[in-house]
């Protein structure tokens, strides 16, 4: 045969290769739904009620440095403090993809004033015999509440337009479990005595008392 003739594969009649057809049906099947509980407007209001706690903590745990005498305390609270500035910068950034503009100054609020009254006291305790006290407010209260919260949201966003928001609050979840695990750790070694254990749980009845009369960190708990 002249190369002029020449049949390549698939050309001929007897030559014909089969391919199997392309199917959307092969790609495994998106089981997320759209329209979650909360709308945009929503979302960045939760959004922002999260920046301003990430904020706070970032703040309080780094004021309470120079006051805690305790120094493996110190080194710990170090990557917690640094874990938490991120997180806060990674939920603004978030806020403009929310149509929620780029206003530094209203990029974090309080769901109301006694979130904000929460917040001031769990940060109040300066003194470096209140080591028990700093870390009880922060770690069996507020961080374990925040975990409950961001677990609620990620299920009952929108699972698909606000994927986004969803990363974003998984990967603050798995750091704050592993916050509070460190925290709860290094409360149960300080509170060695009954008076200490005692404080320990005054504490935390004094703040969850105040978490649950504001309605949390969105106001709505």
């Amino acid at each position: 045969m002249s190369e002029a003739t020449r049949m390549y594969p698939g050309i001929g009649r007897d030559e014909r290769t089969s391919f199997a057809p392309y199917s959307a049906f092969d790609i495994p099947e998106d089981l997320r739904e759209l329209h979650g509980r909360y709308d945009v407007a929503s979302t960045a209001k939760r959004v922002r009620n999260f920046r301003y706690t990430h904020e706070w903590m970032t703040m309080m745990m780094g004021g309470w440095l120079a006051t805690i005498p305790e120094l493996p305390v110190k080194t710990g609270l170090g990557k917690i403090i640094w874990e938490s500035a991120v997180a806060a910068d990674e939920l603004g950034k978030r806020l403009p993809e929310l149509r929620a503009g780029r206003n530094v100054a209203t990029a974090s609020q309080p769901a109301n004033q006694g979130y904000a009254d929460l917040i001031q006291e769990i940060a109040s305790p300066e003194s470096p015999d209140r080591t028990i006290e700093k870390l009880t407010g922060l770690f069996d209260v507020l961080m374990p509440h925040l975990i409950d919260v961001y677990e609620v949201t990620m299920r009952e966003t929108d699972q698909i337009c606000d994927a986004p928001t969803i990363e974003l609050l998984d990967d603050a979840t798995r750091k704050l479990r592993r916050h509070v695990a460190w925290g709860k750790e290094v409360l149960d070694r300080l509170c060695d005595t009954d008076d200490e254990r005692e404080r320990r749980t005054n504490r935390r009845r004094e703040i969850s008392e105040m978490l649950q009369a504001c309605g949390g960190v969105c106001g709505d708990a």
